[in-house]
């Protein structure tokens, strides 16, 4: 049908009924009949988009921004979009291990929202469920985003967040992905925060001069076996090589 169903009026002229009615199943319903739409409200109320959390440091997470992509959601009736990158607090993880939920919590007298995390999923008013990771007791990892966009690779399904490796040394972890990811990337760095320059891990080298691929999966696990020379059996490439420093693994399905 034609959109919008109502027409301006003229100065002077008289409120017809038609003419209220109209305006309001145009802002409503977008013209059409209460029985063939949800109102905007209604339908707008779980709105959310472009929502990507990713690792910022050991206990910490933060909400992308992107101006081409802007972070959006509707939380207890109002349309909240902030202005710049949202980082979680230090501080918010402590304790034993625990799945976390991370929330977006909206505040009155303005139009963006914070983050905060605790281990249940439920809403309310002020704030919504956006995603959820796994705390081990002392790192973060498993960080996932339930309305994560952008506009080239996905956010992972698992990230490891940075931890210590050494050479000749097998770690497992829990990625929980349900079947072998289809990609990953295992990153390393001289530092434990991953700042500098991350580099691209493919091999590690062995005592004997040879070098080896590090990783595997399953439909659970992901397992890194560093090779066996001191100094490059974790990472051993054009850019570093490397026995030691620390390890992200990211994954997707």
């Amino acid at each position: 049908m034609t959109y919008p169903i109502s027409s301006d009026v003229s100065a002077g002229q008289a409120t017809a009924a038609a003419h209220y009615n109209n305006l309001r199943r145009d802002a409503l319903y977008f013209g059409q009949a209460p029985a063939d739409s949800k109102s905007a409200g209604e339908f707008f109320a779980r709105y959310a988009a472009n929502l990507t959390v990713t690792y910022l440091a050991t206990n910490r997470l933060r909400l992308a921004y992107s101006a081409y992509n802007p972070p959006a959601i509707v939380i207890g009736g109002c349309l909240l979009q902030p202005s710049a990158s949202v980082d979680l607090a230090a501080g918010c993880f402590s304790g034993a291990a625990a799945t976390y939920y991370i929330h977006a919590i909206r505040a009155a007298g303005s139009t963006s929202f914070t983050l905060s995390v605790n281990t249940t999923p439920a809403d309310n008013d002020t704030s919504r469920p956006i995603g959820s990771c796994y705390w081990d007791g002392s790192n973060l990892s498993s960080i996932q985003s339930w309305y994560g966009s952008s506009p080239g690779l996905p956010a992972p399904g698992y990230d490891s967040g940075w931890f210590a490796c050494a050479y000749n040394t097998t770690y497992t972890r829990v990625h929980g992905l349900g079947a072998v990811p289809k990609n990953h990337m295992l990153l390393h760095s001289a530092s434990s925060d991953g700042s500098g320059e991350n580099v691209l891990v493919l091999v590690g080298a062995t005592t004997g001069g040879g070098c080896k691929s590090l990783v595997g999966f399953d439909a659970a696990n992901a397992y890194i076996t560093t090779d066996t020379a001191s100094s490059g059996g974790c990472v051993y490439s054009r850019r570093r090589e490397s026995g030691g420093g620390y390890y992200r693994l990211l994954c997707w399905i």
